[in-house]
């Protein structure tokens, strides 16, 4: 089985599908695309070439892939640094600002600061049971302890770096059989097949099917289709590859092939005449059959053509119909093709092209300030040659005489004037420009600089924060959502403590403005002032910090104030110190029951009310104990009468 699934690391039905059209095809009626079959288990494998060779071939030969590939090779040479117009002073180090890299790598940590939060709740259909809240709970903590686990934020951004350069961002879900968890890895859009008609909306990639290029060890592929059940010839075809000049087995030796992905298939193909494989999507858990449990008598069930009995299994899923393994994020995407048609880079070439050109004057000036010279011959009485030594000696500060004629009228220093405040001005707000397209800048310091008082650097980041956050920062959110929903899946699929068993239905989400650009110190500014007014708890307050041992210091803190003995145990002064209050105070005498001062002897009461600072005389007390006593037996025989009603007999008076 593992086996299996390694097969299928590389890692449903689309509704609604709005495919991408060609202005001069948008509106056009009938067949407007080329006539393509269904890709199914049964379909010869021949058949299976033709089809996912001209998958190939349209993807290749459209207009799409074309433009495409010319954006990306921009972006991608400007994000490097290899831009038009350079000044360099020597062939290795071009003089340029690159304002597009500083933008971009400003972006991005903003929007991938930390893990996406998933939320996982019950469906509204579902029982709000405690055995099915704790499934959504326990559920909820597991994908959280995956993101953390196959740093997911890492791939993100990376993830987000790609659509900033290659117009798209592509990841893959799967199964990590080291781990044995979900996995996640990015994919460079470069070696990814797509449907040219197809295009990313809010549901995600339309398209009917994805091919991708991969690459693996002979001895790899043959383990997987041996294993698997690859096709006879595509074995054949790894092995007489993987030989060396001596015809010996060369299994290191890496191969090349595509997979191919359709919600309900999959297939590898080696070139247009072999295939490796072909299988059904082995993300998702089709329904079966199965023999029925045998009776309570130990006999097998028998139906009604004396057959054992069959009965069918549901397979559990989190998705409603299988879908593509792969997880596209596009944002500047108008609906008609796969990929961006625009980027944040691409918006900001001619800036980028008119910042290098302004560097250039400008460096170019300087140098042409430092000035040549001008020798009169005639003034000077020199030569030629020696005009040449006069300006070699002056540049080296030395002192040089001439035979005739004034210094000043002999040799002049020819500078060029300064550029006029306008070039600088311009390369300024060129740069400013560029840095409000991408959103960063309030973000950076240079973007700050421009800004004189605090409210207005303050409102710099404010406008960043929902540039980013409403024109990005939820399209990643989404991409994140998408890449949860994969995890719960595949959990569904391979791992046995989900596999197989009924769940209740769930919904998972990302938290909503989790991934928005947020300032580190107002955030912790406002922890501060909550615990300061005893509206959030020490551990709260550690944790909006980022203190990594947030409850042990909160642990601490409380220690500290009630058992401090604990806390320092190890440190034997304070130790001694606490010994010695506690001597001091008598906590370690036994505790004594609590005496009534009334129940005590006259003497007794005599002592305790001299502790108290009051003399008393034992007899004194002794004679107003007794008339207490006669006090309360006189209103105890009162009260009983009262309950009898009969006369009191009165006592006689004592003159």
């Amino acid at each position: 089985m593992s086996i299996i699934l390694d097969a299928f690391y590389s890692l449903g039905k689309n509704f609604n599908k709005t495919r991408g059209k060609t202005a001069e095809v948008e509106t056009e009626e009938g067949i407007v695309s080329d006539k393509f079959p269904e890709l199914k288990l049964n379909t010869p494998n021949e058949d299976l070439l033709k089809l996912t060779t001209k998958w190939q071939k349209s993807w290749i030969e459209s207009d799409v892939y074309t433009e495409w590939l010319a954006n990306i090779e921009n972006n991608e040479n400007y994000w490097k640094g290899k831009q038009h117009d350079q000044p360099k002073a020597d062939k290795q180090r071009p003089l340029i600002d690159n304002v597009i890299f500083e933008s971009l790598e400003t972006y991005l940590p903003q929007v991938t600061r930390r893990n996406p939060d998933p939320m996982v709740t019950l469906s509204r259909k579902e029982k709000q049971t405690p055995e099915n809240l704790a499934f959504a709970q326990e559920l909820q903590k597991e994908l959280g302890e995956i993101a953390d686990e196959v740093v997911l934020r890492l791939k993100l951004k990376k993830g987000a770096r790609h659509w900033a350069i290659y117009l798209l961002g592509a990841l893959k879900p799967g199964w990590d059989l080291n781990k044995d968890i979900p996995t996640v890895k990015v994919i460079r859009p470069k070696k990814l097949i797509l449907d040219s008609n197809a295009t990313i909306d809010e549901d995600g990639y339309t398209g009917e099917y994805v091919g991708e290029h991969r690459k693996l060890p002979a001895s790899e592929i043959l383990s997987i289709l041996e294993s698997i059940g690859g096709e006879d010839e595509g074995i054949k075809k790894i092995k007489e590859l993987a030989v060396d000049k001596n015809n010996l087995p060369a299994l290191a030796t890496e191969i090349g092939f595509i997979e191919w992905w359709t919600a309900q298939y999959m297939c590898w193909t080696l070139g247009d005449d072999k295939v490796l494989l072909k299988k059904k999507n082995p993300h998702w858990n089709y329904d079966t059959r199965k023999e029925a449990p045998y009776t309570e008598q130990g006999q097998p069930q028998i139906d009604e053509n004396g057959q054992q009995a069959m009965e069918d299994v549901v397979g559990i899923n989190h998705f409603s119909v299988p879908k593509i393994p792969y997880v596209l994020l596009s944002v500047f995407n108008l609906g008609k093709q796969p990929v961006d048609e625009t980027s944040l880079i691409g918006q900001n070439l001619a800036s980028q092209d008119l910042v290098n050109k302004r560097l250039k004057q400008i460096d170019k000036n300087a140098d042409s300030m430092n000035g040549g010279m001008v020798v009169s011959l005639e003034r000077s009485g020199l030569t030629q040659q020696q005009a040449k030594g006069v300006t070699e000696a002056l540049r080296r500060g030395g002192t040089v005489t001439i035979p005739a004629g004034s210094v000043t009228d002999a040799v002049a220093r020819m500078s060029a004037p300064a550029l006029p405040n306008d070039i600088y001005l311009q390369l300024q707000d060129t740069r400013t420009r560029m840095r409000d397209i991408f959103g960063t800048r309030g973000s950076s310091a240079a973007g700050l600089a421009t800004e004189d008082t605090v409210r207005g650097k303050l409102q710099n980041r404010m406008l960043d924060t929902d540039r980013i956050g409403g024109g990005f920062s939820e399209y990643l959110e989404q991409m994140a959502d998408s890449i949860y929903n994969w995890f719960v899946q595949l959990l569904y699929v391979y791992d046995e403590r989900y596999a197989g068993k009924p769940k209740p239905k769930v919904r998972v989400s990302v938290k909503e403005g989790s991934l928005l650009p947020k300032d580190s110190t107002t955030l912790a500014n406002q922890a501060i002032e909550l615990a300061g007014q005893n509206r959030m708890s020490l551990i709260d307050l550690y944790k909006a910090l980022d203190y990594p041992n947030h409850e042990e210091m909160a642990a601490n803190v409380w220690l500290e104030t009630n058992a401090p003995e604990i806390l320092f145990a190890n440190d034997p002064r304070i130790q001694q110190v606490i010994k010695a209050k506690q001597s001091a105070s008598g906590e370690k005498k036994p505790p004594s029951e609590s005496i009534n001062f009334k129940d005590l002897p006259p003497e007794g009461q005599a002592q305790m009310a001299e502790q108290a600072g009051i003399k008393l005389h034992p007899e004194a007390l002794a004679a107003y104990n007794e008339n207490k006593a006669k006090e309360e037996v006189a209103k105890d025989i009162t009260a009983e009468a009262g309950k009898r009603s009969i006369p009191i007999p009165m006592t006689e008076e004592v003159e």
